[in-house]
């Protein structure tokens, strides 16, 4: 029988299905200025390709915030997943054959209250060899000046490894909203954005966009991988774990729209 939560969920599937289908069918929810806008922002962008320099953006350090203080910050996620350690008595095989043990990494998502932002902190392993492995390099390259205008500041520790980032509140992009102001509004420049940057963004979906002050923005950063990573099978994944090890295949973890792998593949060397 299923249990609460897959309930839950379905549940808010059908919702968000049953407001795509009033809003396609009304055209209902669409700020037509706005639309307007981004399309126009996005040909420019196209036209004169500006990735600006991530070194700019303000950072803080890991320190500064203290997360046990309830009445600052509310634990909104918590993401935290088993990772596997490479290790000669461990008692765990993972999928690629290696001996070593499971540890529970990943990262946490709090509301600052005081700022209204939302912090997402990752542990130590996560940005070196997890998820997050090419979040510094997507930074370095500049691709979110164009697709993150929420973005507040970029944390850090003592050690000057990426640690999180703050993203300022907003709405969540319902399914329609995605498709009018990212899909299509937006489409040329993400592309474009891709070809530049040499990264792909794996989970480009409605959850990870909000809306904030007239702007869209992109709130889920670390979800990125190169090019030539496309499509790669498991093979492909033992051999890159000296670079990012999370015990599958992380590629295999496409939930972006179908023309955007489309154009990754035309695009992709080889």
């Amino acid at each position: 029988m299923p249990n609460i939560r897959t309930l839950q969920r379905a549940l808010a599937y059908a919702r968000r299905r049953a407001l795509y289908w009033i809003q396609r069918s009304t055209g209902g929810g669409i700020d037509t200025r706005l639309e307007q806008k981004l399309s126009s922002r996005a040909k420019d962008f196209v036209a004169r390709p500006n990735l600006d320099d991530a070194g700019r953006m303000t950072r803080c350090s890991v320190d500064d915030f203290d997360l046990a203080d309830v009445n600052r910050f509310r634990l909104i996620r918590d993401d935290i997943y088993r990772r596997f350690i490479v290790c000669d008595d461990g008692p765990d095989t993972d999928d690629f054959g290696r001996t070593g043990r499971w540890i529970p990494r990943g990262s946490r998502v709090f509301l600052d209250r005081t700022e209204d932002v939302y912090l997402k902190i990752f542990d130590e392993f996560y940005c070196d060899r997890g998820e997050g492995r090419f979040l510094p390099a997507a930074l370095d390259e500049g691709i979110y000046g164009f697709l993150c205008p929420a973005l507040a500041y970029l944390v850090e520790d003592c050690d000057s490894r990426l640690r999180g980032y703050a993203i300022r509140s907003g709405r969540i992009l319902s399914l329609y909203e995605f498709e009018r102001y990212v899909e299509v509004a937006l489409k040329e420049a993400i592309c474009e954005i891709s070809r530049l940057s040499g990264l792909y963004f794996y989970d480009l979906t409605f959850h990870n966009f909000i809306l904030r002050d007239g702007e869209i923005s992109m709130i889920d950063l670390e979800s990125v991988l190169p090019l030539s990573w496309f499509g790669m099978d498991k093979s492909f994944s033992r051999e890159m774990l000296h670079q990012i090890d999370v015990g599958y295949p992380i590629q295999e973890k496409f939930h972006s729209p179908a023309w955007y792998a489309t154009y990754i593949e035309q695009i992709t060397p080889g």
